[in-house]
């Protein structure tokens, strides 16, 4: 029997290996950074940070690390071009308008869970674009010059007021769940008498995102509240 012939890199089972979890592998570059892996954190990120923008946020991340505690002008202008492309990156992928409307047209079940998903990488991406900008600012201000105090405070503004507009909504997401969970509970109770040939009921159709993802997107928020007033007492 003739041996099965291995994926070629341009086969479909060849893609498929190439898939990662950046959740899983952004976790790892963070343990790496936390247990004086720098060297090792940075290849990670470095290698796969154009596979996703958590992973080019990443790459920045460390690379500002770099900058700040070296205060080497080379590192820091290296710094300064990895968070603008991973600020550019998270922009122009952003697709925050069309799936607003795909959510106003499109209420089946699968489209619903589509544009769910669609909401928590929206609101990701605009948190990591507010995180960038405060450490651009931190950038900025270590030149310690009135120009560079001035355009940090104008980039500051900016990430405040993204992190205000995502804080928001996701206030609103969880105060829209807590609203149909009554209305869920209700519908299930009056649908247990019926054939389950019925199809499913109203209420699984609803568009939602859980509760544990909102609660870490606005931990993320808090987070970067934080940053950003640790920021202000630098100046």
């Amino acid at each position: 029997m003739a041996a099965p012939a291995e994926p070629t890199p341009g086969s479909a089972e060849g893609k498929k290996t190439e898939r990662i979890n950046d959740a899983e592998l952004a976790l790892t570059g963070i343990n790496m950074l936390l247990n004086n892996g720098f060297k090792e954190s940075d290849e990670l990120f470095r290698t796969y940070r154009n596979h996703s923008p958590l992973m080019s946020f990443g790459a920045s991340f460390v690379s500002f690390l770099n900058a700040v505690m070296t205060f080497e002008e080379e590192k820091m202008q290296m710094a300064f071009e990895d968070l603008k492309a991973t600020e550019k990156l998270c922009e122009s992928e952003n697709a925050g308008v069309i799936e607003t409307i795909k959510n106003k047209i499109k209420r089946s079940h699968t489209h619903s869970q589509r544009s769910g998903s669609a909401a928590v990488d929206r609101l990701q991406r605009q948190i990591i674009i507010a995180d960038c900008q405060v450490y651009l600012a931190v950038l900025s201000f270590i030149k310690q010059e009135l120009s560079a105090y001035i355009k940090g405070g104008w980039i500051l503004r900016k990430a405040w007021k993204m992190y205000n507009k995502c804080y928001n909504d996701i206030t609103h997401l969880q105060e829209g769940g807590k609203r149909r969970a009554p209305e869920a509970s209700t519908s299930d109770s009056s649908d247990r008498g019926r054939s389950s040939s019925s199809g499913p009921s109203p209420s699984h159709r609803s568009n939602s995102i859980s509760p544990e993802v909102l609660d870490r997107l606005k931990g993320s928020v808090s987070f970067g509240y934080g940053l950003f007033h640790l920021c202000i007492s630098m100046v």
